[in-house]
């Protein structure tokens, strides 16, 4: 048997076990990598020079820890907040940072608010869509704000997109439309799934109500099948928060016609439109188109809607199945059709 607890190149182990915060993978040859980003601030002594194993000699760059990840190991990229003000700890993107390592995972470290925290990702580039890329499977990703917000008027501008399957996001921010000059441009996402398959979303952000996004055809988020055969199959979005300031035709989700493939689950999530703050009522909540081949049902389990007339236009889909909560005004039931009601 070895030591009860040791000390060495890989960390802290107990009986061989490598001590990690909860739920943070681990695998036989992984490694740990560091990062601390900034704008401006650079007294915390990051730089892409430094060998990134360890906080006092972190990396500037996550795209530079990256490349020294291997893929298939369950190496963690820890991303340090170095200050409040985003300048102080934002990694500002050149190009788009596309994740293409399998099972490496990248953890924000910070006090742990779920919207706008400080282990940022952002850029001071325009046009850069989407900013982050993520096309690996089976990675984890927590305690992240990934943030696009420059001006520029080009249209079709993502914050996130996800092709790959079996990822885990938690805690994460997705904060798309930053600035109103693509805020209000249709195919704005914040979020956008192309063919990614059994994602999990646990308590994260998806979206912004801080810039208006007017009565634009766009959404916080999009499900579509990308360049597969398949759609987003069996995702699940737990207890995750959706906000945005929106009018008429803006939506917070679209859902392409070959878009899902099974199911989708939304469970425990709140989508709030600032009506109390300014905005105005969005016609519905989900975009859904009919669905084609693959087809697949939205479940809506213990949601909360505000700031829109119904949760999907009367007859558009007869896909949105409401569990547990009321689908119009004085009924109830067990995962009632929308259209039905």
């Amino acid at each position: 048997m070895g030591n009860i607890t040791s000390f060495g190149a890989s960390g802290i182990t107990s009986f061989g076990v490598p001590v990690l915060p909860q739920g943070i993978p681990f695998g036989i040859r992984s490694k740990h990598w560091f990062v601390a980003p900034y704008r401006t601030g650079s007294e915390n002594g990051a730089s892409d020079g430094n060998d990134g194993k360890s906080p006092r000699r972190a990396l500037k760059t996550i795209s530079s820890a990256l490349s020294k990840a291997t893929e298939d190991e369950n190496d963690v990229i820890w991303v340090i907040a170095s200050g409040n003000s985003a300048a102080e700890t934002t990694d500002d993107l050149a190009a788009t940072l596309t994740w293409n390592k399998d099972l490496t995972h990248l953890i924000g470290v910070h006090a742990g608010g779920p919207v706008g925290g400080r282990a940022r990702i952002g850029t001071q580039t325009v046009s850069i869509s989407p900013l982050v890329n993520v096309t690996a499977n089976g990675c984890l990703f927590a305690n992240l704000h990934i943030f696009h917000g420059v001006t520029d008027d080009s249209t079709g501008i993502i914050c996130t997109q996800v092709t790959g399957d079996r990822n885990v996001f938690k805690n994460c921010h997705f904060a798309g439309g930053g600035t109103t000059t693509t805020a209000d441009d249709a195919g704005m996402r914040s979020l956008k799934l192309s063919g990614a398959a059994e994602c999990l979303f646990e308590d994260c952000v998806i979206g912004l109500d801080t810039v208006s996004r007017a009565g634009t055809a766009n959404a916080e988020l999009e499900l579509d099948n990308g360049s597969t055969v398949d759609g987003c199959a069996r995702t699940i979005f737990r207890r995750c928060l959706f906000p945005t300031y929106g009018t008429t035709n803006h939506v917070f989700v679209i859902v392409d016609a070959d878009g899902i493939d099974r199911w989708v689950l939304f469970e425990e999530c709140s989508f709030i439109n600032a009506v109390a703050s300014g905005a105005t009522a969005l016609t519905e909540a989900l975009a859904v188109a009919s669905g084609t081949s693959p087809s697949g049902l939205v479940l809506l389990k213990n949601c909360t809607l505000v700031g829109a007339t119904d949760w999907e236009a009367s007859g558009e889909s007869a896909r949105v199945y409401i569990d547990g909560a009321a689908p119009t005004n004085n009924t109830s039931g067990l995962a009632v059709v929308v259209e039905a009601t």
